[in-house]
C-alpha cells in the first residue's frame, strides 16, 4: 500500500501543528521524506508514527525556508549518532537546490562535534535539482519541477506511483501557469493553501506568495486533477480547519479533497 504520512501540515511558524513535512511510503515500506519542517519536533512526529529513522535514506527539500529545511538538522544529528552505534547503514541522499547544501554545511561545521561532522561528510550525498531532472528514488522515477517561486529557488516533483497513478508535490507556492501542462490530469496533487478566502484580507496570503483554498480549488479543477491534498495551512482554528477547508474546496473542485491533520495517513 502506498501512502502519504503527514508529519506536519502548518505554514510558517505554527504552534498548534508542526510545519510542513511528510513521508511518501511505497508499497514495499520504503520512505521518501518530503521537507523536514522547522525543527526538533520532526523526531517526535516520526516517533509518534513508529517510523524507524534508520530506514530513511532519501530526503527531498523543496527550498531553504526554515519551516521546510530546519528539521534536517536534528534528523542529521540523530543519524550521525545511530551510524556511530552501527545502527544506520548506507548513504543518506538529500535532493534539492545547491544552496541547501551550503546552508547545512555551514551549520554543521559551526555547531556539530568534529566526529559527527566527519560522519556527515562520509555518508551524506547531495543531488542537486534542475527543472525536469529525473532521479530514481525508492523505485519511483521522480521528475523535478521548478515551481518558479519569486522568493528563492524552489522545486517540487512529479512521479508515477506503483499503482500507475500520477503524483505531484508543488512545494509551498501557487502552481505556476508554466507548469499547468505538467499538472493537468494528475491523479494526486499536494498543494499549499494558506487560508480560507474569507481570511485573505487579514492573513494576506497573496503578499506571501501563497494561496487561499478557493484559489487552489479553481485552478486544480480547471486542470482536471482527481485528488487534491491541501496543506501548509494556518493553524488559528486547528479544530475546525479540516472541515472548513474541505467545505470551501468542494465548492470549486469536483474531485476528492483531503485536508490532513498532523500524523494523518492517506492511502494513495
Amino acid at each position: 500500500m502506498e501512502k502519504i504520512i503527514a508529519l506536519g501540515t502548518g505554514a510558517g511558524i505554527t504552534i498548534n501543528c508542526y510545519s510542513l513535512s511528510a513521508l511518501l511510503e511505497n508499497s514495499e515500506g520504503n520512505y521518501l521524506l518530503i521537507d523536514t519542517g522547522s525543527g526538533n519536533q520532526i523526531l517526535n512526529q516520526l516517533k509518534a508514527k513508529k517510523i524507524d529513522i534508520n530506514k530513511i535514506h532519501h530526503i527531498f527539500i523543496s527550498h531553504k525556508h526554515i519551516d521546510h529545511l530546519w528539521g534536517i538538522i536534528p534528523i542529521l544529528r540523530y543519524i550521525m549518532q545511530e551510524y556511530k552505534k552501527g545502527n544506520y547503514e548506507g548513504v543518506l541522499n538529500i535532493y534539492g537546490e545547491e544552496e541547501i547544501k551550503r546552508i547545512v554545511d555551514i551549520f554543521i561545521k559551526e555547531t556539530f562535534h568534529k566526529n559527527h561532522e566527519n560522519v556527515y561528510k562520509e555518508i551524506v550525498t547531495y543531488h542537486f535539482c534542475k527543472d525536469g531532472q529525473k532521479f530514481n528514488i525508492i523505485g519511483y522515477e521522480i521528475e523535478t519541477i521548478d515551481t518558479e517561486s519569486i522568493e528563492c529557488k524552489q522545486y517540487g516533483f512529479k512521479t508515477t506511483l506503483n499503482s500507475g497513478k500520477t503524483f505531484a508535490f508543488l512545494g509551498d507556492v501557487p502552481c505556476s501557469k508554466n507548469n499547468y501542462a505538467k499538472i493537468e490530469n494528475t491523479d494526486w496533487v499536494l498543494h499549499e493553501a494558506m487560508c480560507l478566502e474569507s481570511q485573505k484580507d487579514t492573513i494576506k496570503p497573496h503578499e506571501k506568495n501563497h494561496s487561499t483554498v478557493k484559489d487552489v480549488a479553481i485552478i486544480m479543477n480547471k486542470l482536471k486533477v482527481k485528488n487534491l491534498l491541501l496543506w501548509h495551512c494556518v493553524d488559528n482554528d486547528i479544530e475546525m480547519r479540516k472541515q472548513l477547508f474541505t467545505k470551501e474546496a468542494k465548492e470549486y473542485f469536483s474531485g476528492n479533497v483531503y485536508v490532513p491533520d498532523d500524523l494523518d495517513e492517506i492511502e494513495l
